[in-house]
Parts: C-alpha cells; sequence; structure tokens
C-alpha cells in the first residue's frame, strides 16, 4: 500500500463526496438521471452512513481513488440468526484502474467481516473476479415467465378480478401489512419500519399494493422496466392467479417474470403449472464463514417445506477462515449439524464446499454419499429488496 494514501473506512464528512465518486464510476456513460442516493436510498442517505460503510483509498486531497461498501444485515433463517454482509459499489477511479486498489479494499472487507463474526457474506458480480475473495456463484432462484398469449388462454381475454395502487411513503397501515406477509418468510431480513419503504424502492421497484375490493390482498414490487417482479406475496393462495394477471396488465409488457424463492412453495405450485417459462439460477454469490452455523440455519429452512432422506455425512472443509471439520445428519425430518473429531468421509476446499451445499451445480456433490446428495443444495436466498 502506498504510505501517502489513505486506507481505511470512509468519513461521515465525505458522504456526498463518495457518493458522487461512485455516479462517476458507474454512470459516467448514462444520460439518464441515475444515481445511487436513488437506486439505493436505503443505504446512502446521510443517516445511514454510506461513507463509513465503505473501506476506501483517497489521496492527500481527499479525492476518492477506490472504494468498496460493507452493509451489515441480520438475517432471519428458519428461527436462526445469521448475520451477513454485503459487498457492494466496487468501484475504482477510471484513472486508477489496475493498481490493485479493489484487491487491497476486498482483503480488508473480508478480515473486518472475519473479526467481527461474520457467518455469510453476499454480492453481484463476475464470478472470476470476486473468487479470488472467497465468493463463489451460489444460491437457487427460480424464474417464471408470464406473458398475454398465456394469460389468453387461461383468463379468456377478461380483466383481473384484482386492483393495484403504487404504495405511498407515508401510507403506514398497508406498509405493516406488508410487512405482516414478508414476515411469513422462513428466510428473510432485518426490514426497520423507518426504513421500510426506502427498502421496497432498491433498484428503483416500484412497490403496489393489491386489493380485493376495499380490503387488503397483498403485494408486488415492480422493477424499473416494468417487466419483473422481485417480490410478491397474497393474503390467499387463490390471488396468485390473479396477481400475475394484474401485474401483466400493469406492465403493459408482452410479457412478465416473476421471482420465485424455493421455499415460496404455494407460489411455485401456480407458476410451475401455468407459466409459459420456467428457468432455475443462482441468487448471489456467496462467501461462507461459518459453515457449521450457516449449514444448520439453511437445512432446517428446507426441511420446512420438504422431506429430507435420512443419512449421516462427515466432512472436512478447508474453509476461507478456518478448517470445520463437521458431522451432517438428518433423522425424521430433522437436521443438525455439529462439530466432528473422527475422521471425515470426504474432505472439500472452500470453493468446492459452497458449490457443494449452497449451488445448482451437481459436480462436487458426487463426493458426498447418496442421503447427503438428495440435501443440497440448501435454499440460499435473498429477496431483491435486501441486496445492495
Amino acid at each position: 500500500m502506498d504510505e501517502k494514501l489513505y486506507y481505511g473506512r470512509g468519513k461521515d464528512s465525505d458522504n456526498k463526496k463518495l457518493i458522487a465518486f461512485l455516479d462517476e464510476v458507474f454512470f459516467t456513460d448514462d444520460e439518464t438521471n441515475r444515481d445511487f442516493l436513488q437506486i439505493l436510498p436505503k443505504i446512502y442517505h446521510d443517516e445511514y452512513r454510506p461513507a463509513y460503510n465503505n473501506f476506501v483509498v483517497q489521496d492527500e486531497n481527499g479525492d476518492f481513488r477506490a472504494a468498496v461498501g460493507d452493509f451489515y444485515i441480520d438475517l432471519d433463517v428458519c428461527g436462526e440468526k445469521i448475520k451477513a454482509c454485503c459487498i457492494g459499489n466496487v468501484a475504482v477511479g477510471l484513472k486508477y484502474r489496475s493498481m490493485g486498489y479493489m484487491v487491497d479494499l476486498m482483503e480488508m472487507s473480508v478480515e473486518d467481516m472475519m473479526n467481527n463474526g461474520t457467518d455469510l457474506a453476499y454480492l453481484g458480480g463476475q464470478r472470476q473476479r470476486y473468487g479470488y475473495f472467497g465468493f463463489e456463484t451460489s444460491g437457487v432462484s427460480y424464474s417464471f415467465e408470464f406473458n398475454k398469449k398465456t394469460a389468453k388462454h387461461i383468463y379468456g381475454g377478461r380483466k383481473s378480478t384484482l386492483r393495484a395502487e403504487k404504495l405511498s411513503e407515508n401510507d403506514e397501515e398497508n406498509i405493516k401489512k406488508i410487512d405482516a406477509l414478508y414476515q411469513k418468510n422462513i428466510i428473510k431480513a432485518n426490514r426497520p419500519m423507518k426504513d421500510y419503504f426506502r427498502i421496497l424502492r432498491t433498484w428503483r421497484h416500484t412497490p403496489y399494493v393489491v386489493f380485493d375490493g376495499d380490503e387488503f390482498a397483498g403485494y408486488f414490487l415492480m422493477n424499473y422496466d416494468y417487466n419483473w417482479i422481485s417480490e410478491a406475496s397474497v393474503t390467499k393462495t387463490e390471488y396468485f392467479s390473479e396477481l400475475a394477471l394484474l401485474a401483466l396488465e400493469i406492465s403493459e409488457k408482452e410479457s412478465v417474470r416473476f421471482n420465485v424463492a424455493p421455499f415460496e412453495t404455494d407460489k411455485l405450485g401456480y407458476f410451475t403449472v401455468n407459466s409459459e417459462n420456467i428457468s432455475v439460477g443462482g441468487c448471489e454469490s456467496l462467501l461462507v464463514l461459518n459453515y457449521e452455523k450457516v449449514l444448520r440455519a439453511y437445512l432446517k429452512a428446507k426441511a420446512s417445506y420438504s422431506k429430507l432422506a435420512d443419512g449421516e455425512q462427515t466432512v472436512l472443509i478447508h474453509g476461507k477462515k478456518a478448517d470445520e471439520k463437521l458431522i451432517i445428519k438428518v433423522k425424521d425430518n430433522v437436521p443438525t449439524v455439529e462439530k466432528f473429531d473422527g475422521e471425515a468421509d470426504c474432505e472439500m476446499s472452500h470453493h468446492e464446499a459452497v458449490r457443494a451445499f449452497f449451488s445448482n451445480f451437481t459436480f462436487d456433490r458426487n463426493k458426498l454419499n447418496a442421503p447427503a446428495q438428495q440435501w443440497f443444495p440448501v435454499p440460499a436466498f435473498i429477496f431483491s429488496a435486501d441486496q445492495m
């Protein structure tokens, strides 16, 4: 590291300067009115200390050369509390590329996570670039296309029986109802009520409230281009059919896509029968720092909506933070994950373990026995509104 430069957490006094730097790096060629404060209002207002939540490189004049955001978030995975961190806004000034700044700041970020007991980290970005720091393409997510031709066959050309209104920032009553539906998810993030509207606006999504007459029936989040619903929930399962049609009407597009988590079984039941195209993909790139705790939580989540075969698997994982020797058991659909002192049945590198346990890739799961291959991948999923 150059001793003439400042490396460390940003200063609160530089919040606006940081956002201007990020806008310059990411939107140099963008002629539309886009800025980080608009895209991620839940973390870039001064009250959230955006500069402090970045590891930065600044010159003697205080000008930024690089920044990497570390945004901590609490997850609830089937009742297990998981301390997570999202890496966001990885930025290097145009004049300072290929000088090692990104490497330095990413390493500082990962070290910070290890020092404060982080269980899991996630980010979106190029797989090979972030693989150096322990991240691996992971997670399970389903995408369903619902189009006008599909709607014509299912509904015969009629309109949805539901209606929708854009959620307003001060609509506390409906925000609480939305949160009540969100809290039913077995995997969810901490969403403070005072920040709720900003959270729903992540990535410039538009939140809609759905009504059956005057009765609250659910909600959905429509993306900026009005062709993707990243999150949706209803008060009655039978409303999914009408919500799908309603979202298509509001989009005014030929088709819309619905993002569905593996544990949203009621929604999966409708879309697997009625959607035109189905794709299975990843969610985010994950860095697992506490395999024992994270595997236990996500296996418990999977067992809550699917039947796991009885069995036992021991494994030695050469993790990014430390080696972990674990025994994983399932008995009567109750999984346990504990430390293990004996000789493990199989051995995995950090990246092999993440792929085997958390991703759609199957090759690394060949090291596991038959019951264990049935348990994985676990439903590592995070809603778009909770990403950074």
